[in-house]
């Protein structure tokens, strides 16, 4: 008999997160073996500091016979994608092919239906990958195709960093909170990221507005996230473009790179590329501690991959997006 609980992680002991940590680095060592392996504080990072701009997460453990089989982490995003949840589910290795993650997805899709969510998404599936088949037999499309980019830090030619603004241009920065002159334009320039090639998945771009960024800002605040944000000015004082990177108390070793965008009428001066690579050398000049920048970027949007490339990032692995209605 499978035992479904919600796991609270403010309330969680150090047994609990041996036991989550050991499920996760299993199942890693198995399905991601060229990938760096999770550290304990890591995994509890994973939980405690979540992605804030997926919205609210949601956390489920299920037992077989005490032992922990299985977790399910479920994200429910807002402005805009209120039809949606996103789901990360991952067995034990030792306890696969058992019918525990059918279970247990089965068991939270009633909870999912009852806070108005109508479309299951899973990112990160590997083709040919232990999950791939469950998927399919569970009635999932493969809707979207993404690759991760991860650049190592003790390894690059920082000289890749030495890239000029475009004429026409200035770079405005800050940590955690847009500058009240800036905000309502910078909010405008969000919305461009509605541009970024998603294949057949159900996200749709956020609804950006003033109190969508303040809010977002708020939520990092709260978890003790440093949310990093450079933006491209042009001449007429908007925002024509724009690139975020975190870094979480529980990971210092890891950068995070989150939205870059630049807006249709300024693509092709080299924004992007000029906005990273300020945000690199700033981060990593007073972040000693850092060894990788991660990054996935949707494999249709060979620009952005290509731009990644210069820094001197390395694509490491494919991943599927996968959708089913509930």
């Amino acid at each position: 008999m499978l035992d479904v609980r919600p796991f609270d992680v403010d309330r969680a002991s150090d047994a609990d997160w041996d036991e989550l940590h050991d499920l996760r680095l299993s199942a890693h060592r198995l399905d991601h073996p060229e990938l760096p392996a999770p550290t304990r504080q890591g995994t509890i990072s994973e939980l405690r500091e979540p992605q804030v701009q997926l919205g609210e997460q949601l956390v489920w453990t299920a037992r077989r016979d005490g032992r922990l089989a299985a977790r399910a982490i479920a994200n429910l995003p807002v402005d805009g994608n209120e039809h949606l949840a996103f789901v990360r589910l991952t067995v034990h290795p030792d306890l696969r092919r058992r019918g525990i993650g059918t279970a247990l997805l089965h068991a939270l899709q009633p909870v999912l239906r009852d806070r108005g969510r109508t479309r299951l998404e899973g990112w990160n599936v590997t083709l040919g990958g232990p999950g791939e088949s469950w998927v399919r037999g569970l009635g999932f499309r493969f809707v979207h195709t993404t690759v991760l980019q991860i650049l190592e830090l003790d390894d690059v030619d920082r000289r890749r960093w030495d890239v000029a603004v475009p004429e026409g241009y200035r770079l405005v920065r800050w940590v955690g909170e847009a500058p009240a002159g800036l905000v309502e334009v910078y909010a405008k320039a969000r919305g461009a990221i509605g541009d970024a090639p998603l294949g057949e998945s159900g996200l749709a771009a956020p609804d950006w507005s003033v109190d969508r960024v303040r809010r977002i800002e708020a939520a990092y605040r709260e978890r003790g996230i440093e949310y990093r944000t450079v933006v491209a000015i042009d001449a007429h004082g908007e925002v024509a473009g724009l690139t975020e990177l975190d870094t979480r108390p529980r990971r210092p070793e890891r950068l995070t790179q989150g939205d870059t965008v630049v807006l249709a009428a300024h693509r092709g001066h080299g924004l992007g590329l000029a906005m990273k690579a300020a945000m690199l050398r700033w981060f990593t000049a007073d972040k000693r501690e850092a060894e990788q920048v991660w990054t996935s970027t949707g494999a249709a949007n060979t620009h952005m991959a290509d731009v990644n490339h210069r820094l001197g990032f390395t694509t490491v692995r494919r991943f599927s997006v996968v959708s089913r209605e509930l």
